[in-house]
């Protein structure tokens, strides 16, 4: 006889739910009964899982902004100690005189050196508070993530004993039909007497009886089964639901409350001490002592500090002298006179071969100093080499540079004025050169390097003709280039690649081959592409200079 047994159908998955079931909202006006309805969410847990990280986060971005805060209060304080210091020193120091103003003047400072210890004290005491939300943080995290472990601890025992419920119960229901089955064919019901094969033969009452007794044996240790498992799963469930579910749910909101309550109130003491601060830097600017900044400026006498002033000078100075001033020549030594035209070293137009032997320089002094120069001051100059400079002091510059190259001081405030004069008095001196940089005589062999198409093998060619180049030559070129890099990888700033840099310094630093001088003149075209090669002789070098050069 066959047990009929409740189906689990109806038995609601504490994850998902059950399709039928409908939730409605939680009401805030209950406090008491939140646990409660969290239990009959299907996300309930979830839900609450996600509050709680929004609230640990929440205290994660509020230490946050405070530790920033806290350094600039911090810096700003500094600055200011520093600042109030360091003027009030440089005035002691100018005027020993100061009178009314004198005084007033430093206690002002003295009031601003004051805020700045103030506002460190201020950045500490955020600090100390942005510390504690970051420990909440902490703490928030840690026992968030011991609930969730806990919850999906209880869940996955849940999911297990439904799973093996839902493979008992289909278990069952098989043997239950194969039993049907044996019963229908015993009565000879036609829809289920298996039809007679070529080698089949139709079974016996006693075969067919015995098959019905297996059959209801089988189904019915199913129905026992089934029946034990659908107990022990719904004794899982009501543990869960109705002692597991609520006890983390209530731990998982008792800590999400924690970490509410001492955000709120670090938060309270975040604005308390803020207005602390504020009420310090009120009094410290206005006071009843009369130290506040608009009652120091009130002390301020002007007519009184310039009686002062005057009645210092008193006994210090002489005679007023009013006769009118001679003429007196100006004598100059005779070893002057007679070494004022050999002290000349000039640079511009002498060969860099004369320049190293004469210098016992590799790199020439000019070139060194220009470099320095733009290097320190000009990088990030927007055209910097593109742009002219003023023509008389391009021309000062030059006459300072071919009278004494070493003595030369750019860093003056009278060459710093302007960069682009540095830069153009530079160019000046390539352009002069007897030979340009680029030599003559390997004009040619740089041309035909160029115009390779491979890349490798491009500046594998430039490679080997610099190589090639005399040592003066060689040096010069391999510091302009280093320079040139330098240059090119601020780019950024200054505007100035490889491309426009070689525009720049292509004529400039190979001239034109003096074979070729005159069928360049006679076709325009012709003159076109032979700048275009030199252009690409630089550029070329200057985009791999640590391959030409560093790898040495």
């Amino acid at each position: 006889m066959m047990t009929t047994v409740m189906k689990p159908d109806d038995i609601r998955d504490p994850i998902q739910g059950s399709p039928q079931s409908h939730t409605s909202p939680v009401d805030t006006k209950k406090p008491g009964n939140i646990i409660e309805q969290l239990t009959e969410l299907d996300c309930g847990f979830q839900c609450l899982l996600d509050k709680v990280k929004e609230d640990m986060q929440a205290a994660k971005d509020a230490s946050f902004f405070l530790k920033k805060r806290a350094a600039i209060e911090e810096e700003y304080g500094r600055q200011m100690i520093k600042l109030s210091q360091t003027i009030s020193e440089t005035f002691d120091k100018s005027h020993p005189r100061s009178g009314t103003y004198g005084d007033a003047w430093i206690s002002m400072l003295k009031v601003h050196e004051t805020i700045g210890d103030q506002r460190i004290k201020f950045a500490g005491n955020i600090t100390e508070v942005a510390d504690d939300l970051q420990l909440l943080y902490k703490d928030t995290e840690r026992g968030r993530k011991q609930a969730k472990d806990a919850g999906g601890k209880h869940e996955k025992i849940l999911g297990d004993a439904n799973t093996s419920l839902e493979k008992i119960k289909q278990k069952y229901e098989l043997q239950s039909e194969d039993w049907e089955r044996t019963i229908l064919q015993k009565n000879n019901d036609p829809l289920h007497v298996p039809k007679k094969g070529l080698f089949k033969n139709a079974k016996t009452q006693a075969q067919l009886n015995r098959m019905e007794e297996e059959a209801r044996y089988k189904a019915t240790m199913a129905d026992k089964h089934y029946r034990q498992q659908l107990n022990t799963t719904n004794v899982s469930r009501q543990e869960y639901f109705q002692i597991h579910l609520p006890k983390i749910l209530t731990e998982l909101k008792a800590i999400g409350d924690e970490c509410c309550v001492a955000l709120r109130y670090q938060l309270a003491r975040y604005s308390y001490i803020y207005e602390e601060a504020l009420a310090a830097d009120g009094i410290a600017l206005d006071n009843d002592d009369g130290l506040g900044l608009r009652s120091l400026t009130e002390k301020i006498d002007k007519d009184s500090d310039l009686i002062q002033y005057i009645n210092s000078y008193h006994g210090r100075s002489g005679k007023l002298q009013k006769n009118e001033i001679q003429y007196k020549e100006y004598s100059m030594s005779i070893s002057t006179m007679n070494n004022s035209t050999t002290n000349l070293n000039p640079v511009f137009g002498v060969d860099l071969n004369t320049l190293m032997a004469r210098d016992q320089q590799e790199v020439p002094w000019i070139l060194r100093k220009c470099a320095e120069a733009v290097e320190t001051y000009g990088l990030n100059v927007v055209g910097i080499y593109r742009l002219s400079g003023t023509n008389s002091q391009i021309q000062k510059l030059k006459g300072a540079f071919d009278r004494d190259c070493t003595s030369v001081d750019l860093t003056s405030e009278e060459y710093l004025s302007d960069i682009n004069n540095i830069t153009s008095v530079l160019k000046l001196w390539f352009r002069e050169l007897p030979d340009p940089l680029f030599p003559k005589a390997a004009y040619q062999s740089f041309l035909n390097a160029a115009k390779v198409d491979d890349d490798n093998m491009r500046i594998l060619g430039l490679h080997t003709v610099i190589n090639d180049l005399p040592d003066a030559h060689y040096a010069t070129l391999k510091f302009l280039m280093c320079h040139l890099d330098k240059i090119q990888k601020h780019q950024r700033y200054n505007k100035m690649g490889a491309s426009n840099l070689a525009t720049i310094f292509g004529m400039t630093l190979m001239g034109n081959d003096p074979g070729n001088m005159q069928a360049m003149i006679n076709q325009d075209n012709q003159r076109f592409t032979e700048t275009q090669w030199q252009v690409k002789v630089v550029q070329s070098i200057l985009e791999n200079y640590s391959l030409i050069f560093e790898t040495e």
